[in-house]
């Protein structure tokens, strides 16, 4: 099965699963006169569990067979007045019925809404919202594979430097431990620092590029394109979300360390914050597939998660001098930093408040692609010249 979003030309629209060419799954119905099937289909009718709502403000909530309310449901009037029980073929026969019993005729899907049972030959046409955006997906995947390449050739010129440029490959960071000893003499716990392991720093630059190439290049495989797309059209990409819960965080612990954030304990808290922040991510894009009005919690606690390694790192780097006596161009490092690694909730807002041509949400999807090769090298060279640092 594959979702599908098409609109017909009286305006009724159709989002959900699709099987043959034919409704098929679940999906939701929806006239433009507020009619609203929302459940189960087989073979493009009502078949299984199902809610249909009438403008009237009436709702049957219960079992469907081909197209008929068949089976135990509810049907609810405008007044409150309920109708419990079962149904026959559409008709509703009391609260048990013999097997045989021919039922009474009873509320039917009305003559305004008889294609819900009506096969439509045109759902083969190009859906409304794939005509509506120029960005195919076809040209998502050309776009994936160029930027991965790109990203490719910028992270092997930067290991080539790693292993062969002196200064490059001799430039390691001191992972520090800082636990809790007993001091015998003095007969008290006090701190014991102890260095762990030293960081070839210059080589996991490149690794957080060669990691964003091996996700474009994930992307554009057979299989794990076909779902690629498909979660598009629901205005989802997992794969962008789990990719960034890696690369990202490595990104935010080698900023950190340019910093002199070196203990073991700080770096293992800023990778999971900022890998807690981007599945928050992909928590947003799951809440608000089929909303209409936007959930913002998810957001609203990724930013609070992304915010943390933010406050480590700015108290390493400025914690230990006046402010106004420290170098100007430190605050323009800091500051381009967080600009470049915060341009992708950017790209997200943009996107869930519909703004100019972000009401696409593959134009968004672009957006982040785009930012994968520009912000994320921006971000590694800046990072990378760090090795240059006194």
């Amino acid at each position: 099965m594959n979702m599908k979003s098409y609109t017909y030309p009286d305006g009724t629209s159709y989002e959900g699963e699709w099987e043959g060419g034919k409704r098929h799954g679940y999906g939701i119905w929806t006239r433009p006169d507020g009619t609203k099937f929302v459940g189960e289909w087989a073979d493009d009718k009502p078949h299984g569990e199902g809610t249909l709502t009438a403008p009237d403000g009436s709702m049957y909530s219960g079992w469907w067979e081909r197209g008929k309310k068949h089976g135990r449901g509810v049907l609810v009037y405008p007044d409150g007045e309920k109708k419990v029980g079962l149904w026959k073929n559409g008709h509703y026969v009391g609260e048990e019925a013999p097997a045989d019993y021919p039922g009474h005729k009873g509320r039917e899907l009305e003559e305004a809404d008889r294609h819900l049972l009506e096969p439509k030959a045109d759902f083969e046409k190009r859906p409304v919202w794939e005509k509506q955006s120029p960005i195919s997906f076809g040209y998502l995947k050309k776009f994936n594979f160029v930027m991965g390449f790109l990203h490719l050739i910028q992270g092997s010129v930067m290991l080539f430097f790693a292993l062969t440029v002196e200064q490059f490959s001799e430039f390691r960071m001191p992972i520090m431990s800082y636990f809790l000893k007993f001091d015998t003499q003095a007969m008290t716990l006090v701190t014991n620092p102890e260095q762990l392991w030293e960081f070839p720093f210059a080589i996991f630059v490149s690794v957080f590029l060669f990691m964003s190439a091996l996700a474009h290049f994930i992307i554009v495989m057979p299989g794990p394109n076909e779902t690629y797309n498909r979660d598009l059209k629901k205005g989802i990409n997992k794969f962008r979300w789990h990719e960034y819960s890696l690369s990202s965080s490595l990104m935010i612990i080698l900023i950190a360390m340019l910093f002199g954030v070196f203990d073991i304990g700080a770096l293992v808290a800023i990778f999971f914050l900022n890998a807690a922040m981007n599945w928050f991510g992909l928590l947003m894009e799951k809440l608000n597939q089929y909303t209409e009005k936007t959930n913002w919690s998810a957001f609203v606690f990724g930013s609070i998660a992304g915010i943390g390694p933010w406050v480590i790192i700015i108290m390493h780097a400025l914690g230990n001098a006046d402010p106004a006596e420290v170098p100007w161009f430190v605050y323009a490092i800091i500051g381009s930093y967080f600009v470049f690694f915060n341009l992708f909730p950017i790209n997200m807002i943009l996107q869930y408040k519909k703004v100019g041509r972000w009401k696409d949400y593959f134009y968004g999807e672009r957006g982040y692609i785009v930012l994968s090769l520009v912000a994320k090298s921006v971000l590694a060279w800046l990072v990378f010249a760090g090795v240059m640092q006194p």
